[in-house]
């Protein structure tokens, strides 16, 4: 554990930071051509994740010891963005209410998990997992859409069936880490690492995917 927390661990951190890097170039240099409401909103999510990133690594250069406040705030931001991806990619007038009703939901379970609970000196790991699981959701159910839609036949061209399947394997997988991070803090930095690396390497595959999905969204 030592080597991997030694020489590994920062590797991991610096590649989850620049990688959103790649995609916010592709969807930069495309954003002037498109009206596309769902890449720009994808655009803009991707934004918010290099924002946040920046904010962190200022926080931590004024010597800030923790900026764990900062997850609360992305936590929303993105999740609101990214629902509204998948907001404009249905078009029965129920799930738009759905999505719009899990959205308020949310910033209701973060003020309680930022002021109730946990507190903003903590993961928020409850809010989290209330994200990712409406979005797990939300992309099940695109599948479904998709399943029943004899005119898609090629799925690698539907840009909304790839970042479903993105969205399923990177909101499910990191679920658990969010989900015991503040455990293994309580034990000790290196197991909140060994959370967070998980994290990191799906985070870094996250975004890479979204430089695909865009340049599909562009075609």
């Amino acid at each position: 554990m030592g080597f991997f927390i030694e020489h590994i661990y920062p590797w991991l951190k610096w590649g989850a930071v620049t990688s959103p890097v790649l995609p916010f170039l592709i969807g930069l240099w495309f954003i002037r051509r498109q009206k596309n409401m769902q890449f720009r909103l994808l655009f803009l999510f991707i934004t918010i994740g290099i924002l946040t990133e920046a904010a962190s690594l200022i926080t931590l250069m004024l010597g800030t010891k923790n900026n764990l406040w900062l997850g609360h705030l992305y936590t929303f931001l993105a999740f609101s963005v990214l629902a509204s991806v998948f907001y404009f990619s249905f078009s029965r007038p129920l799930l738009k209410r759905a999505i719009i009703g899990g959205i308020i939901g949310l910033f209701c379970l973060i003020y309680y998990d930022a002021f109730v609970t946990d507190g903003l000196a903590k993961m928020n790991s409850l809010s989290r997992i209330a994200a990712s699981s409406m979005l797990i959701v939300m992309a099940i159910t695109y599948f479904y859409k998709v399943a029943n839609n004899g005119k898609v036949i090629y799925l690698d061209r539907d840009p909304m069936f790839l970042l479903s399947c993105v969205v399923l394997i990177y909101y499910a997988g990191t679920s658990m880490s969010y989900a015991i991070f503040n455990e293994a803090l309580a034990i000790s930095y290196d197991m909140a690492r060994i959370c967070l690396s998980i994290i990191l390497i799906l985070n870094i595959l996250f975004y890479v995917s979204h430089a695909f999905i865009l340049r599909r969204m562009a075609a």
